[in-house]
């Protein structure tokens, strides 16, 4: 870990409090004293530190330059976000389905974007070769954070048992595979990139 990446950052702070926030939404629903409002409060927080990890991460590289960062800057975060992401996701699908039994199909269509990126990340650790020419960028897309977007509606739909949670889990499927694919293409890109920089004098 470099000095300009740090992992106690606001914006990582603010990734990692989405850990301790799916073991209190499980908890939540494990209780049954607050089914009503309180999972949907936790629900809201997650939300909220997504959305703010990002606008902190932009404005402290922004600081850090003397410039706008417009995007999101390349480091731990860039990683570290997504990782909190999905566990947060994968947990309360898990709590949610053990205590409501929603349909599974349901569910893998909310998660259909991380089944999938298992095996590809699977693939490329198991292959050195691929390793050593593609390089990803964790930064979120627009479609992935659209993709987190309709999870967390899907979530929601899926806690207060509203009729759109099927439609919301369908969105939610063609998004992210939209953005998992656009994932992939950007590793390809600076794959290439960084091929045609090697081989230039």
């Amino acid at each position: 870990m470099s000095p300009r990446d740090p992992l106690f950052t606001v914006a990582n702070l603010l990734s990692l409090s989405r850990l301790p926030l799916a073991a209190a939404f499980a908890w939540t629903l494990g209780t049954r004293a607050a089914w009503g409002w309180l999972p949907l409060v936790i629900l809201g927080l997650a939300g909220a530190s997504d959305a703010l990890d990002g606008w902190f991460a932009r404005h402290a590289e922004a600081r850090r330059t003397g410039g706008k960062a417009r995007e999101t800057p390349a480091g731990m975060g860039s990683w570290l976000d997504p990782i909190c992401d999905k566990v947060f996701v994968t947990t309360v699908l898990v709590t949610i389905w053990f205590h409501f039994h929603p349909p599974l199909g349901w569910l893998a269509l909310i998660l259909a974007r991380e089944i999938a990126q298992l095996p590809l990340s699977l693939f490329y650790l198991a292959i050195p070769s691929l390793r050593r020419w593609l390089r990803y960028d964790f930064r979120a897309s627009v479609s992935g954070k659209a993709a987190t977007v309709l999870q967390f509606c899907a979530i929601v739909a899926l806690l207060v048992r509203s009729p759109a949670s099927r439609a919301l889990a369908i969105a939610s499927f063609g998004v992210g595979l939209v953005a998992l694919v656009d994932y992939v293409l950007r590793a390809i890109r600076i794959g290439r990139q960084r091929l045609h920089d090697e081989a230039s004098p």
